[in-house]
């Protein structure tokens, strides 16, 4: 069988698999890859995954080439542009073990061993990306939840709690004027101890 391969650059060699894998093509398939990977001398292997429907033969064609590559000193990279073939490698547990990009320059950088690049983050801004925090790279943190940090540098102390017979009056519905009332129903207060014959 013949399989339609060219160099990327002298150390990748990129094979593509157009066509889906079943029993009358598999040892056909893998023999080629196998081929091109004694012959071409690449130091890393790049299949190109051009069919959404990955069948669990085509799983093991992979897996078989990535073997016979590790044996060689050659690393292998996988590139599946469609969801549904990365979907699939990713529910067999494959995505890592194969080096699954979605683009062939993703690919690329997968088999010299780099991670994929991220997606850009949503919350980016004219200022670049933020990170977790809400706040621009080498910016000043966010103030505390409690209020603006004061001219000292210093934060605010965080509130008082009230004590624990403000905390029992609160239960009652007897608190302070303008407090909130206790949360009502079959499961507000489970957490208190029952005491047989008081409610």
């Amino acid at each position: 069988m013949f399989l339609l391969s060219y160099h990327l650059d002298p150390a990748h060699l990129v094979v593509e698999l157009g066509e889906v894998v079943d029993l009358d093509n598999e040892a056909a398939i893998e023999r080629e890859i196998v081929r091109l990977l004694t012959c071409c001398g690449p130091r890393a292997i790049i299949v190109d995954i051009q069919t959404p429907l990955l069948t669990p033969l085509a799983l093991g064609v992979l897996l078989r080439v990535r073997s016979q590559a590790g044996e060689r000193g050659i690393s292998l990279a996988v590139v599946a542009g469609y969801d549904k073939a990365r979907e699939t490698l990713s529910a067999a547990g494959l995505h890592r073990l194969l080096r699954v990009a979605a683009t062939l320059p993703g690919a690329e950088l997968r088999s010299r061993g780099c991670r994929p690049e991220p997606k850009a983050s949503r919350d980016a801004g004219p200022g670049g990306p933020r990170n977790g925090a809400g706040r621009a790279r080498g910016g000043a943190p966010p103030p505390p939840r409690g209020g603006a940090i004061s001219p000292g540098g210093a934060a605010p102390a965080p509130p008082r709690r009230p004590g624990a017979a403000g905390r029992g009056a609160h239960r009652r519905g007897r608190g302070p004027p303008g407090a909130s009332q206790p949360p009502r129903g079959p499961y507000a207060d489970t957490s208190r101890p029952r005491i047989p014959g008081k409610r």
